[in-house]
């Protein structure tokens, strides 16, 4: 009879005390399996054995339930093995002493250390991860809404299927915590305890010790296990100490209601003997399709993991592939070609190649959501620590953003929400003072715009005070003299290292060491990091991130005797102007008149110092640009086409060129730099535009990559 191994096992690690028609169809499965001719003789006695322990359990003739069905599962995985490698020693042995006996005993330390099949325990670190995100996100939600079951039984249902999978693949320790931990959640689903206060942190306490155990089995590759965490003990000590006042100390058995079922099933039934000789065909085959049919229900929204390493080199790949496809687009000879079956078959390939270049950079894309729970378990245990209660909330966090900035945005937020809930949010006397409700209101947000990923943190606090910082800029040196300053130059002061204003110093913030390492974080990624603050009002941060793997649409322009690239995202509109339409204005330089406003005109060919190029504005061609609701225009010799490129990463040299925001492949097989229009637009707000009409910097052609 087919007997699907792998099922069989996951269903016993899963299995609990009270689903006895689940046990009886295991047992029949097994029972059936060990009468085949066919079987291999220790194949067949291990399955008799197993076949006795499951009555025994069915009978409740054997105490420790959860224990023994581990032992089960281990014992089927030998049974797999055996039958899969027939000349082989299986690879998890002696699961019979431990299904016989009362108790588990541990090996001596001296023993062998345990084989763990890597594959498995690689599908594992990656199940308890997502299982970590759910135990989190739900006690959070519970302290709002304490009674919703389905959150609590969420919660239980992580720690269970963690302490299932960590016993099966033998990391104990973690099952002995994980088991703990799933006692403790069953309390709260029996309405004896709400987890929200100390609840809610001795859960989150276990959970993120469980998560350090588990993380650190990432490098595992064979050899002793690592060493547990050093709050490992305390962690069981308080999850024990709470045992023992919920339940009196009293030991717990089967007959006692330890936890209510995770879900609500058909009534139990007696299990009755199933005699081999009686057994219909029937019975049979629904017993070998019980697997096959669980398989089928999970088809619809199954799910594929890969490595990152395999993925990364796909979309490289795919990248190539989109460049070459543009190469034999526009070679010289297929586009003369009149062949039409030649022509329609490019571009079908052209068409497909673009299709596969939107579906690989979808593949890095990942939503803010685990993010975002970060940052508000941050704020929770902030907010308890220092005693200011905060009403965080978040918008957009279904916003995706390239998997590999994911991690570089931990630290700035991690920063920023330290310095807005200890620095920038009152204490609640004070804020009552101001009229304000004793609570703080703290939002963090992201949203797409033009090409960028936007973050915002906004919080009701105090504001920034303009006159602290500009003596405290004056007393570290960094000006001498405050008067004149504009708001945007005054708030870019905190942003200095060790600057700080805050009165006193605290575990939280106040050190000046913060502020810096967000800019300096988001810059590293070619983002912006802008703050503007009102007083008693507020303050609002706000991160401009660049997708540094993605496929933009640009417009090719000619300036001089080289090309360059600007997204189309950018651009508003093209024009050639008309005689009157550029003008001069005193103190502004040259401005074009559009749409009943003035707009600054930036010459390329005199920002990069490239001669040769054409002075006349009539004569040239005009790009209004747009970014964050200002608007330029930028002056090139010719409009050259619409290509859609593959932004390529540039060496730490090459960062260094102004106004240069990446670089990308053609067709033609060729470099062209694409200019960053952010960078340009700052231009418009520093001193020496205002007072000459443009900065020449130092040259940024092509020829540079050469060069550096």
């Amino acid at each position: 009879m087919p007997m699907n191994f792998d099922e069989l096992a996951a269903a016993s690690i899963l299995l609990e005390p009270h689903n006895k028609p689940e046990l009886q169809r295991m047992l029949l499965t097994i029972t059936v399996f060990s009468q085949k001719e066919t079987v291999p003789v220790k194949a067949r006695e291990l399955a008799l054995e197993i076949k006795g322990v499951l009555e025994k359990l069915a009978s409740g003739l054997l105490e420790d339930f959860e224990t023994k069905m581990l032992a089960v599962g281990r014992g089927l995985a030998s049974i797999k093995e055996m039958m899969e490698n027939p000349g082989n020693t299986p690879v998890l042995t002696g699961p019979v002493a431990p299904m016989a006996s009362e108790k588990i005993v541990k090996p001596a330390t001296a023993a062998a250390p345990p084989l763990i099949d890597l594959e498995v325990l690689t599908e594992f670190l990656n199940e308890a991860q997502d299982h970590f995100q759910v135990v989190e996100a739900n006690l959070l939600s519970l302290e709002n809404n304490p009674e919703d079951m389905e959150l609590i039984n969420g919660v239980f249902r992580a720690f269970h299927s963690t302490k299932s999978m960590a016993g099966f693949i033998g990391l104990t320790e973690a099952a002995e915590l994980a088991h703990k931990a799933e006692r403790f959640i069953c309390h709260a689903r029996n309405r004896e305890l709400k987890l929200v206060g100390n609840y809610a942190d001795l859960a989150l306490e276990a959970s993120d010790a469980l998560k350090a155990m588990i993380s650190m089995m990432k490098d595992y590759q064979d050899g002793p296990l690592p060493l547990p965490p050093e709050n490992l003990g305390e962690v069981l000590q308080k999850l024990d100490a709470l045992e023992n006042e919920l339940t009196g100390g009293a030991p717990v058995t089967p007959e006692k209601k330890v936890c209510a079922p995770v879900e609500i099933i058909r009534p139990p039934v007696e299990l009755c003997p199933l005699p081999v000789a009686e057994t219909s065909e029937k019975t049979v085959a629904e017993a070998a399709d019980f697997s096959k049919n669980k398989n089928d229900a999970k088809q619809a929204d199954a799910t594929v993991r890969i490595s990152t390493r395999r993925l990364d080199k796909l979309i490289d790949m795919v990248g190539e592939l989109v460049i070459t496809n543009s190469m034999v687009v526009q070679n010289e000879y297929v586009q003369s070609e009149t062949d039409a079956q030649l022509t329609g078959n490019v571009m079908q390939l052209d068409k497909i190649a673009r299709e596969l270049q939107d579906l690989g950079v979808s593949m890095r894309m990942i939503p803010l959501k685990s993010t975002f729970q970060k940052v508000e378990r941050l704020v929770r245990d902030l907010s308890r620590k220092i005693g200011k209660p905060v009403n965080f909330k978040v918008e957009g966090e279904d916003t995706e953003i390239d998997r590999g900035l994911v991690e570089s945005l931990s630290d700035p937020l991690v920063h920023m929400v330290r310095n807005a809930v200890d620095h920038g949010l009152e204490t609640p006397a004070e804020r009552i003072a101001k009229g304000k409700s004793p609570e703080g209101q703290l939002l963090l947000r992201a949203y797409h715009r033009a090409g960028n990923v936007i973050l915002e943190l906004k919080d009701d606090g105090r504001g920034l005070d303009r006159e602290k910082i500009i003596a405290k800029a004056l007393k570290n040196g960094l000006i001498s003299d405050g008067a004149g300053l504009e708001e945007k130059e005054v708030f870019d002061f905190i942003f200095k290292p060790g600057f700080s204003t805050a009165e006193k110093v605290t575990e939280v913030s106040g050190r000046g060491v913060g502020m810096d390492v967000v800019r300096r974080s988001i810059e590293s990624m070619n983002g912006k990091v802008e703050v503007s603050s009102w007083k008693d009002q507020g303050t609002l941060f706000s991160l401009r991130i660049p997708l540094t793997l993605a496929i933009i649409d640009g417009l090719l322009i000619k300036v001089a005797q080289h090309e360059y690239l600007v997204s189309t995202l950018a651009v508003k509109a093209a024009l050639r102007p008309e005689e009157n339409q550029v003008v001069t204005l005193k103190g502004q330089g040259e401005m074009l008149r559009f749409r009943d406003t003035f707009l600054p005109v930036f010459r390329l060919h005199q920002l990069f110092q490239l001669p040769a190029a054409r002075q006349e504005p009539t004569e040239a061609m005009l790009l209004v640009v747009e970014h964050e609701n200002e608007m330029c225009a930028l002056m090139a010799d010719d409009l050259l086409g619409q290509q859609q490129v593959v932004i390529k990463s540039m060496g730490m040299d090459m960062k260094k060129m102004e106004y240069i925001s990446g670089a990308a492949i053609l067709g033609d097989g060729r470099i062209r730099l694409i200019i960053d229009v952010a960078g340009i637009m700052n231009l418009a707000c520093t001193q020496p535009y205002k007072e000459q009409g443009f900065q020449v910097i130092r040259p940024c052609t092509p020829a540079d990559l050469v060069a550096c």
